[in-house]
């Protein structure tokens, strides 16, 4: 296979290049749609996109942009999402550009539904629950982040004056970034409130008793629940750990866009760093907590895991101790009562050894010595049997 010395660092360019800030007037109204997407999905979502722009190229893979001051419209496609801005024309409604019958049709959630009105000079409408000063006051933008009755949430721009396509360009992108990451931050927040009691349940059912006073039969059945808890917690975390994760980097890209933008309160208004820290901060603030609490269950499960096998091991130690204890004073036992039966035998082997003997030995002597035959066989007899056994015990001892 040819290695190209290139690809890595052309890729690299690439991506710097991928999405460059759009051109647009600094007087210009936007519909800015985000849809969820993903390898699987994504054959349902480009044909849906293409059913509204059919010019979009079929091999479509990151980012488009068709030029034109009222048919401009840009489509990127990220990790979880593909997002969609459209120029809204003047003399057309924002639901006619996105109508509802496209939008009812998504195949996937849609994440983001916004429209953005700007302009140069004027008023933010009043009904903005958020305005700030971007810039060092240059412009003004609000938003009341709730959906309207088409399910818009609305975003309003005012430059004090026209600074350019370029300039009026990149503060837009920044803004529908803002409105797009601060849904994005909360994402999954319904799977997130449903780990609480999960956590709770596995926090209750920790065993509290001392291993010590527990019986074989006890230690091991805690032992499979705590191994079932394990279970469950791992697999709330394999659920939530990158969607909280996730959450945690769309919230920190929310404010620092706004740092970037020199984001102020205007006067007498709440600030839209104020008004996102006291709505947004905290879901995401629960989102970190519930991992927290998962870790601090995990290990206190492994930790009573690992004290009920200590305990299990010392029982099983002392068990066989006691064991081998047994085993040698049976061994003791055995021994002796096998060293009685080998003198008894000899008692008897010796017994009948004598009383086959005498009779051999009687006829050579004398009539007044033959009761002394038996006396005198019966020493060396024992003593031969003695010595036989011996050999036998020490003959199997060593040859086992």
């Amino acid at each position: 296979m040819t290695v190209d010395p290139h690809r890595v660092r052309l890729e690299a360019n690439q991506e710097l290049h991928a999405r460059p800030f759009p051109l647009l007037p600094a007087h210009v109204r936007l519909v800015h749609l985000c849809v969820r997407v993903s390898p699987k999905s994504w054959s349902e979502v480009l044909p849906w996109i293409k059913s509204k722009l059919s010019d979009l190229p079929s091999d479509f893979h990151g980012y488009w942009e068709r030029t034109g001051a009222e048919s401009w419209v840009r489509v990127e496609r990220h990790t979880e999402f593909v997002a969609i801005t459209q120029v809204v024309p003047d003399g057309l409604a924002f639901s006619e550009v996105a109508d509802s019958s496209w939008v009812q049709s998504a195949p996937q959630d849609l994440l983001v539904m916004a429209r953005l009105t700007a302009s140069v000079g004027g008023q933010i409408p009043a009904e903005m629950e958020a305005v700030s000063q971007l810039r060092s006051g240059e412009v003004l933008a609000g938003s009341n982040f709730t959906g309207d009755t088409a399910g818009f949430s609305a975003w309003h721009v005012v430059f004090a004056s026209d600074p350019g396509e370029e300039s009026a360009g990149r503060l837009l992108q920044m803004i529908l970034e803002i409105e797009t990451y601060r849904t994005l931050a909360v994402m999954g927040m319904d799977k997130i409130r449903a780990a609480h009691p999960i956590l709770q349940s596995v926090a209750s059912e920790l065993p509290r008793e001392p291993a010590e006073q527990l019986q074989h039969g006890d230690m091991m059945g805690i032992l499979n629940l705590l191994s079932a808890q394990e279970a469950r917690l791992q697999e709330l975390w394999e659920r939530l750990a990158w969607r909280i994760g996730a959450n945690s980097a769309y919230h920190n890209l929310v404010f620092q866009r706004l740092d970037e933008l020199s984001e102020t309160a205007h006067v007498g208004q709440v600030g839209l760093s104020h008004f996102l820290r006291r709505r947004l901060t905290p879901a995401v603030a629960t989102a970190e907590t519930v991992m927290r609490r998962r870790s601090e269950l995990a290990e206190q499960v492994d930790e009573r895991a690992q004290l009920l096998r200590t305990q299990l091991q010392l029982n099983l130690q002392s068990q066989t101790r006691d064991l081998l204890a047994s085993l040698e004073r049976s061994a003791a036992t055995q021994i002796r009562l096998q060293t009685a039966v080998e003198g008894l035998s000899t008692v008897a082997i010796a017994y009948y050894a004598v009383g086959l003997i005498t009779p051999l030995i009687e006829p050579f002597v004398p009539f007044e010595f033959k009761g002394w035959v038996p006396v005198g066989v019966t020493p060396v007899v024992i003593l031969g049997v003695w010595w036989a056994l011996s050999r036998i015990r020490n003959r199997f001892s060593h040859n086992p």
